[in-house]
C-alpha cells in the first residue's frame, strides 16, 4: 500500500495545542499538504512510523511556547526525538516561537544546533496570520492551487475563438458539451460522498454529547455503555472512509488542447479543478484524523473540560471546512452551463450536511465571502477556546 506523502510535519506541545492546529488549518487551506497528529500520539509509547514521516516531509515546523524545550533533557522525550530526527535528516526546519518562550541556556548535544535555524516568532493573536505568511516564505514545500483560489478564474476567449473558426461553432458546442457535463458530474459525485462524510461527523457530534452526558451523571455502567457505542460510532466511520477511497476516490481531470480552451471559454482552469481534487483528498484525511483524536480521549479516558471543548472544537472546525467546501463547489459548478448541472439538482434534494438555500448563480465573489465567514467563524472559536484554557489553567 502506497504510503501517504506530505510535505511539512509541525511538532509540538500539548500546551501549544491550538496554534498549532490553526497553523495547520491555515498551511492545508494554503495548499500545502501538512502532517498534524491531532494530539492522537501524545501519551504511551512513541510511535516509530512518526520517524518516518517527518523523513518524507521537506519542512519541519516546531512550534515553541514557554518552556517547550525543558523537557527535551529526557531522551525518550517526544519532541526531542522528533527534533533529532529532522536534524539528522536535514530538514528544512522552522522554530516558530509563541508568547514566552525563550531558549534554554543549555540543550542536549543533539539539539545544540536548533537555536541557528531560522526562526519565526508569533507573539499575539492580532500578528499570527503575518506570521504564517511570513513562514510561508521559508518553506521549501510548494503549495498546490488553494481552495480560495479557485474562484479566481481568467478566461482566455481567444482560444475558443480560434476554435470556432477552424472547425465550426457545432463540433465545439459538443465538445463543450460534454466536457462541461463530466466536470459536473464529477465534482457533484464528489460533493454526494462529502454529504456522506458530513452525516458522519454529525454521528460523531451526537455520540459525544451522550458520552459527555454519561460521565456527568457518574453512573459507571452508563459511561462504559456510552464508550462502547462511542467507539462503534468512530470505527464505523473509519470502515466508510475507506470505502469511499475504494468505491470514490479523488476525482482526476485530463483534458486535451481543444478541451483546453472550451474550459477557459466558461473561466475554469485545470488548476481550480485539481484543487478540488485535493481538498476533497484533505477532507477525508481530516476525517480520519478527527476519529482517531477522538477514539484516543475515549481509550486513554481524557475527560477533564478541557479535553472536551477542545474535541467539540475540532468537530465544529471539521463542519465549517465542509461548509467552506460547499461554498467552493457552487462558485465552480456555476461557472458551466445550466444544462451541464441536472446531476447537482437531483442529488442536491438528499443532502443535509451543507447549508440550505444558497442560489447556484450568485457572483463568485460572495462565494468566497461565505467561505471567508466560515474560517472566520472557526477562527472565534479557536480563540475562545483557548481563552477558556488559559482561565482553567489559573483557577
Amino acid at each position: 500500500m502506497k504510503k501517504e506523502q506530505y510535505d511539512i510535519f509541525i511538532s509540538y506541545r500539548r500546551t501549544a495545542y491550538d496554534t498549532a492546529n490553526l497553523m495547520a488549518v491555515k498551511l492545508r487551506h494554503a495548499g500545502y499538504k501538512v502532517f498534524f497528529d491531532v494530539d492522537t500520539l501524545m501519551a504511551g509509547k512513541f510511535n516509530e512510523q512518526l520517524l518516518e514521516v517527518i523523513k518524507g516531509c521537506k519542512d519541519f515546523i516546531l512550534v515553541l511556547p514557554e518552556n517547550a524545550l525543558d523537557r527535551c533533557v529526557d531522551p525518550e522525550d517526544w519532541v526531542r526525538r522528533e527534533v533529532e530526527c529532522a536534524i539528522k535528516n536535514q530538514k528544512n526546519i522552522l522554530p516558530v516561537m509563541l508568547d514566552g518562550f525563550s531558549w534554554p541556556h543549555t540543550l542536549p548535544d543533539e539539539l545544540k544546533e536548533l537555536p541557528n535555524y531560522q526562526a519565526i516568532a508569533a507573539v499575539g493573536h492580532e500578528y499570527f496570520d503575518m506570521a504564517v505568511e511570513r513562514m510561508q516564505g521559508y518553506l521549501q514545500s510548494k503549495a498546490k492551487k488553494p481552495i480560495q483560489q479557485w474562484l479566481g478564474k481568467v478566461a482566455i476567449a481567444l482560444g475558443v475563438v480560434l476554435i470556432l473558426m477552424g472547425i465550426g461553432y457545432g463540433i465545439v458546442n459538443h465538445i463543450a458539451s460534454v466536457t462541461c457535463k463530466s466536470i459536473a458530474t464529477q465534482l457533484t459525485c464528489s460533493m454526494d460522498v462529502m454529504d456522506n462524510i458530513g452525516k458522519d461527523c454529525r454521528g460523531l457530534e451526537e455520540a459525544l454529547s451522550i458520552l459527555y452526558n454519561s460521565i456527568d451523571t457518574e453512573d459507571t455502567l452508563k459511561r462504559t455503555n456510552a464508550e462502547r457505542e462511542f467507539l462503534k460510532t468512530v470505527d464505523a466511520s473509519d470502515k466508510n472512509i475507506s470505502m469511499y477511497r475504494k468505491t470514490s476516490p479523488a476525482p482526476v481531470f485530463e483534458f486535451n488542447s481543444i478541451e483546453n480552451y472550451v474550459l477557459a471559454y466558461y473561466k475554469i482552469g485545470k488548476e481550480e479543478l485539481d484543487g478540488f481534487s485535493a481538498f476533497y483528498e484533505s477532507m477525508l484525511d481530516d476525517m480520519i484524523n478527527l476519529n482517531e483524536s477522538a477514539r484516543a480521549m475515549v481509550k486513554e479516558r481524557r475527560y477533564s473540560q478541557v479535553e472536551r471543548d477542545g474535541l467539540k472544537t475540532i468537530v465544529s472546525g471539521y463542519k465549517h471546512y465542509l461548509n467552506g467546501f460547499y461554498y467552493g463547489y457552487l462558485g465552480s459548478l456555476s461557472l458551466l452551463p445550466r444544462p451541464s448541472r441536472k446531476m447537482h439538482f437531483d442529488m442536491a434534494q438528499r443532502w443535509t450536511s451543507f447549508p440550505n438555500g444558497t442560489a447556484l448563480d450568485l457572483e463568485q465573489e460572495e462565494y468566497v465571502q461565505f467561505q471567508t465567514k466560515e474560517m472566520e467563524m472557526y477562527q472565534e472559536e479557536l480563540i475562545l477556546q483557548k481563552e477558556k484554557e488559559l482561565r482553567s489553567g489559573n483557577n
